[in-house]
């Protein structure tokens, strides 16, 4: 009886706990900042900067796997939040206009449309068929060349085509309008196979997420990347970035959550073939570290 009662009592106990357990991962989740629209690298190479000649039209498309290995606090300890794998596709159309200067600058225009499976952060949902999420649109992007140097600004804003439902497990989109300026250089070696390197830094601002009122703090964004031209058409590089939440999210039911940051780096290999002119193909493998309040 005495025996039979304890393990009882331990056993109820256990229960608890798991159940304790549980509601802090969820709450602690459920108060991560939302995230930045901005893939941190996802424009960031060698010359990236560096706006292509008049009249070069843009097709491009991309496949992103995101492994999430844990959650992080405020002090990045683990919370134990259950983990998941993210995927999304972007589909990228581009043109840098002809006999047209603003500024003294060549123009571009663009649109990126993305299909993903959920979305990334402040946490991810069940997952399911790639669905349309939402579509950046950049309607003026200026380029300046000089010798070696060129430099780059822009203005893009997120439009929240993809599904949303506030506390919905099957999110495409964040239901939010952001607005991100840009402004980069491009310095490129005059050699057969030259040195490059870009500094580049994004400013995002974000409008109320539509049914909860949130607004997400804004985000400051500092990438750099490197590399060399090892090979006739084959490039190697790295690539550092960080990404700040610079202000607090604010309206968050529960309290606002503290701000977050990521930092990423990234080795990449860009092949150009031969036998197909203005194509190539970019591999990376990135590893995000010490973030802090997010994947």
């Amino acid at each position: 009886m005495g025996v039979s009662a304890s393990a009882g009592l331990s056993a109820v106990l256990r229960a608890l706990a798991l159940l304790a357990g549980t509601l802090v991962c969820s709450t602690a989740t459920a108060q991560f900042p939302i995230a930045g629209n901005y893939g941190l690298g996802a424009g960031l190479g060698q010359t990236s900067a560096s706006l292509p000649p008049q009249g070069t039209r843009v097709i491009e498309n991309g496949w992103i796997n995101y492994d999430i290995q844990r959650y992080v606090d405020d002090n990045g300890n683990d919370i134990g939040a259950p983990t998941s794998t993210v995927n999304a596709a972007r589909l990228t159309f581009r043109y840098v206009f002809r006999d047209v200067k603003l500024l003294g600058a060549d123009y571009s225009a663009g649109v990126v449309l993305t299909y993903r499976d959920q979305v990334l952060r402040p946490e991810p949902g069940l997952g399911q068929g790639y669905h349309l999420g939402d579509t950046v649109v950049t309607p003026v992007a200026l380029g300046w060349h000089h010798e070696n140097w060129h430099f780059q600004t822009s203005y893009t804003f997120w439009a929240p085509t993809g599904e949303f439902e506030a506390g919905g497990s099957t999110n495409t989109g964040k239901g939010l309008w952001s607005h991100v300026l840009f402004a980069g250089t491009t310095w490129k070696q005059n050699a057969d196979l030259p040195w490059a390197a870009t500094f580049q830094a994004r400013c995002e601002k974000f409008g109320r997420q539509e049914s909860t009122d949130i607004r997400p703090g804004d985000v400051f964004t500092l990438e750099l990347a490197f590399g060399k031209e090892v090979a006739r058409g084959i490039n190697l590089g790295l690539l550092a970035a960080r990404s700040v939440q610079v202000s607090k999210q604010s309206v968050t039911p529960g309290g606002d959550p503290s701000k977050y940051e990521i930092n990423l780096v990234e080795p990449y290999g860009i092949w150009k073939p031969e036998g197909l002119p203005g194509a190539q193909i970019a591999l990376r493998l990135g590893k995000e570290f010490d973030n802090r309040n997010t994947t």
